[in-house]
């Protein structure tokens, strides 16, 4: 009879201490399969709302940097981009490209008619683009922004809700904006509030608002862009698609410089770097809970059973042969243990996503996060190899203790 069938019998012999061995690795599976669906889940969360909240997969603008082009917030075209239409039909026509967007990035000092002032920070879009990229904010109040351009004094705006707050402004309220356009001079547009919004940061909130491009045209006296936001059919493509739009303007006077998602936002680099330090600290937790609760297992196991193997040893069986039936079952409470796990956590992760539970909001931010967790493959593969691994280790030492059995001592031991 072969080890492992050998092993399977013996571990139904005794059902508690097998099923108290199964729970443990099923256990430490599903914590392995539960927080890796949490981490990856939370991984493209976070990207995709980071990408389709403005930022884009890509985006295209001077290769000048805004210290040394002389631009700055409060003068945001002096190192604009004026062919932009040219450019946004030739990257349009790229087969990976959903959509280029024009953006306009302005800092200027809003005033309302009572007196009131603040500090803001402005975004110009094509709203009819945001709309097909699913760039999106969430309306409290009013309507929002027209696709088509304003006529002259109709201009409308949408106010985040912090500086609504601030300036006392509802929906339809008149407030007057004040930038400097490129050549350094001090324009100053009337417009109207369409809505009220969140951007779901709560320090942006207090300052932020957006308009339509043809508003920022009038207030900066120009008809150029800050640069061009590029949003793909599918995040996987990004690095595809900015060779192929980093071909298409090479040799572009001025030079162009086409940035991804993520070198314009270091902050993903930082939450993944600290979610993957605790997913690694939880699989080392995991690792050594398991190690230990089955190897005293396995060990339990080789004492209760001294006469037994003693009488194989007595009748041929080498020390080796006792050694690969004690791994055999170990690799069968691993097997099974890692399926069983990997149930459970399939279960459970069906199970809370249909519960459409929320978690608070992180710090800064107003909006809560949905908890959602993802079914990894890879991860469910990885834990049942890890399993395999850590039970072959947690075999040692009931295999030292086999090896160094002696026949006529196993044999009178009670």
């Amino acid at each position: 009879m072969s080890a492992f069938r050998l092993a399977w019998r013996n571990l139904g012999r005794n059902r508690r201490r097998t099923a108290l061995s199964l729970a443990g690795v099923a256990a430490g599976t599903a914590a392995l399969l539960l927080t890796a669906g949490f981490v990856v889940f939370s991984f493209r969360g976070l990207s995709e709302a980071m990408i389709h909240g403005g930022l884009g997969h890509l985006e295209v603008a001077r290769a000048a940097t805004v210290a040394a082009s002389g631009a700055t917030l409060e003068r945001p075209l002096a190192a604009g981009l004026d062919d932009w239409r040219e450019l946004q039909a030739a990257i349009e026509a790229l087969p990976r490209v959903r959509a280029a967007a024009p953006t306009v990035h302005v800092a200027g000092m809003g005033s309302t008619p009572d007196g009131r002032t603040a500090a803001f920070l402005g975004l110009a879009v094509d709203p009819e683009r945001e709309r097909r990229m699913g760039f999106d904010l969430k309306l409290r109040g009013g309507h929002p922004l027209a696709d088509a351009a304003p006529a002259t004094g109709e201009d409308e705006i949408l106010v985040a809700t912090g500086l609504a707050e601030t300036l006392g402004l509802v929906p339809g309220a008149p407030l007057t904006l004040l930038a400097l356009d490129p050549d350094g001079m001090l324009n100053a547009l009337d417009v109207r509030v369409a809505g009220i919004v969140t951007t779901g940061v709560q320090e942006l909130d207090t300052r932020y608002l957006k308009l339509h491009l043809a508003t920022a045209a009038r207030l900066l006296a120009s008809e150029s862009v800050s640069n061009l936001v590029v949003t793909l059919d599918a995040t996987r493509d990004t690095e595809a698609a900015r060779q192929e739009i980093a071909a298409l303007v090479a040799g572009h006077e001025p030079a162009l410089a086409v940035t991804g998602w993520r070198e314009r936002a270091p902050f993903y680099g930082q939450v993944r770097n600290l979610y993957a330090g605790i997913f690694w600290f939880l699989g080392a937790i995991v690792f050594v809970l398991v190690v230990l609760s089955t190897s005293n297992t396995l060990t339990m196991a080789v004492l209760e059973r001294v006469r037994e193997l003693g009488t194989l040893r007595a009748i041929g069986a080498s020390a080796g042969q006792l050694a690969r039936l004690v791994l055999a079952e170990a690799l069968w409470l691993a097997l099974f243990g890692a399926l069983l796990g990997g149930g459970v956590a399939a279960l459970l992760i069906a199970l809370l996503n249909a519960l459409h539970l929320q978690m608070p909001p992180p710090p800064g931010a107003v909006n809560p996060i949905d908890l959602r967790l993802a079914w990894v493959p890879e991860a469910f593969a990885g834990a049942v190899l890890l399993m395999l691994a850590v039970l072959s280790l947690a075999a040692i030492p009931p295999l030292v203790r086999v090896a160094r059995l002696r026949i006529v001592e196993a044999l009178t031991h009670r």
